[in-house]
């Protein structure tokens, strides 16, 4: 892509995703600490904490994605 005013604002939707994508895993992070039991420090529920992992991995992923996205762009 050529169009500098493009690549901006391409860029500038791709900061912003991140930034929400951030603020999603500080919501996940917190969902987490409530499945764990304050006493002993175990699961509330197992399948659930996986379920929530899955999650956690997959938003990753998708960082990973937008990081390597920016770098094509100013590449």
């Amino acid at each position: 892509m050529q169009n500098s005013k493009d690549i901006n604002n391409i860029s500038n939707q791709l900061q912003e995703l991140k930034k929400n994508l951030n603020k999603s895993g500080e919501y996940l992070s917190a969902i987490e600490m409530l499945l764990v039991d304050d006493n002993n420090g175990r699961l509330k529920d197992g399948d659930l904490a996986n379920e929530f992992e899955t999650l956690t991995n997959s938003m990753a992923t998708v960082s990973r994605s937008i990081e390597d996205l920016q770098k094509k762009l100013h590449g």
